[in-house]
């Protein structure tokens, strides 16, 4: 597996598509540490610049992840170098684990490089810093980099082809990103007041997104942009019950998909 993963990290460095988007997040990360500390606010707390970052964070690393992550295993697929690689006497666990361990650390470096430069920026223009609070930040930002990259490695085992993937990526993320929050409002205008809260606080652990958004908000301290009328979520969400739940979901989000990539695997991904 170690050598499977060195293999994929070594193929990843050599990416444009890595280069690209580590260019995209880290100019758009000190842009925003730039622009954001103009106001004096810096990264302490729920404010400007911390909304800026987690909003850029939400679009730009399920992308990353998904296309990356599922473009790579289905052309490998397509150029039947991943059936070459079954025929050796290695696990198909080997196997997913060791592309899924190289796809992770490429991704986390770009992330760490990001966050570094955002942070340089932060103090050299004087900003005031909350570590514990930008840690905390960038341990969220990795949690949402293995979720995603777990279901691009579904979806690169799913697919037959590049486009393929690349259709079936696109679509997840439009539906997780841009479209989920929209029809949870709509399913909400014709709930019952009663209804409601249990709806929402279901409809967070049924998208990656929202799940990450949510804890992160709770954890800068910024409850109160959801409302006087949603503040028994927040309540319940950052006790420990919430806690407990959020870290079994993110595990969930996380192996279940990579556990169906091995059985598909299984399963005879060379035939296909």
């Amino acid at each position: 597996m170690r050598h499977i993963a060195r293999q994929q990290l070594t193929l990843m460095m050599r990416s444009h598509w890595l280069a690209s988007f580590g260019l995209l997040f880290s100019s758009l990360a000190v842009l925003v540490a730039f622009l954001g500390n103009t106001g004096g606010t810096g990264f302490d707390g729920f404010n400007r610049m911390t909304a800026s970052l987690l909003n850029i964070n939400l679009l730009l690393i399920p992308l990353l992840s998904l296309l990356i992550g599922s473009l790579f295993l289905s052309g490998e697929k397509e150029d039947r170098g991943l059936m070459l690689l079954l025929t050796y006497p290695i696990s198909p666990w080997a196997v997913i684990l060791g592309k899924y361990t190289g796809l992770f650390i490429a991704i986390w470096s770009v992330l760490t490089f990001g966050y570094g430069a955002a942070l340089l920026v932060i103090f050299f223009v004087g900003g005031g810093v909350s570590v514990s609070l930008l840690v905390l930040f960038y341990v969220y930002s990795i949690l949402l980099a293995a979720i995603f990259l777990s279901l691009a490695m579904m979806i690169g085992i799913m697919a037959k082809t590049r486009f393929q993937a690349l259709g079936i990526s696109l679509i997840v993320w439009a539906y997780l990103v841009l479209f989920y929050e929209f029809i949870i409002m709509g399913f909400s205008m014709f709930m019952m007041k009663q209804w409601l809260l249990p709806m929402l606080t279901v409809s967070i652990f049924f998208n990656p997104v929202e799940l990450i958004r949510v804890q992160s908000i709770l954890s800068l301290d910024g409850a109160s942009v959801f409302g006087p009328r949603l503040y028994d979520l927040t309540i319940w969400a950052d006790g420990l019950l919430g806690q407990t739940l959020f870290i079994l979901a993110v595990l969930l989000w996380t192996v279940l998909p990579v556990l169906y990539s091995v059985y598909r695997t299984k399963r005879g991904v060379e035939d296909e």
